[in-house]
């Protein structure tokens, strides 16, 4: 054997997607102290009160805006994690058949082994080979999907760190989840100027 079929960690990958959720919250808390802090500041009148009233509102919305970033890569970080435990079980089941079939793994191509058999083990070995390929290539196949959707969203959420702006004001920023896509019943509404 040349090593388990699917590689990662995915008890990593839910503890950091859960970290990140939970710092997500503990930041839209923080938002939310200083959506009531500006409320309070409604009685302060003027073109300096106005001037900061807006930065305010400004900051709110990029806190808003990165608070809900973090909860989506953490989401993601967490989806993935399920799809490479899946992936990691049929590895395991598939290196199983493996062993069962008499045959060897190398890399993730499953071989006969070399040296002598007689015709009927060989013969036997030859037959199973297709079936036992399909249960390896189908575990490297559900790992292989898992790590692409990690990628592509991670690539998008990495692109709304860095420009808030592009995806802020993209009804469909949202991933996979129609939920996460900004929707103004989903945004605390911000107080008067």
């Amino acid at each position: 054997m040349s090593g388990p079929v699917v590689e990662g960690d995915q008890v990593s990958c839910s503890r950091v997607g859960g970290a990140m959720r939970r710092e997500s919250s503990r930041l839209r808390q923080h938002a939310q102290s200083l959506n009531g802090a500006l409320a309070e500041l409604a009685g302060w009148t003027g073109p300096e009160a106005d001037a900061a009233r807006a930065a305010i509102v400004d900051a709110l919305r990029a806190l808003r805006a990165t608070v809900d970033d973090l909860d989506e890569a953490g989401a993601a970080l967490q989806r993935y994690a399920t799809d490479l435990a899946e992936a990691h079980e049929l590895g395991r089941r598939a290196e199983v058949r493996v062993q069962e079939a008499g045959l060897l793994m190398d890399g993730t191509r499953v071989v006969e082994p070399w040296g002598p058999a007689d015709s009927q083990e060989a013969e036997m070995r030859r037959a199973q080979l297709p079936a036992v390929q399909a249960r390896v290539d189908l575990a490297t196949a559900c790992a292989g999907r898992a790590r692409g959707r990690l990628g592509r969203e991670m690539t998008r959420l990495a692109q709304c760190f860095s420009d808030p702006s592009r995806c802020s004001s993209d009804p469909s920023r949202g991933s996979s989840d129609p939920s996460r896509a900004t929707d103004p019943a989903r945004i605390a509404p911000l107080p008067p100027l």
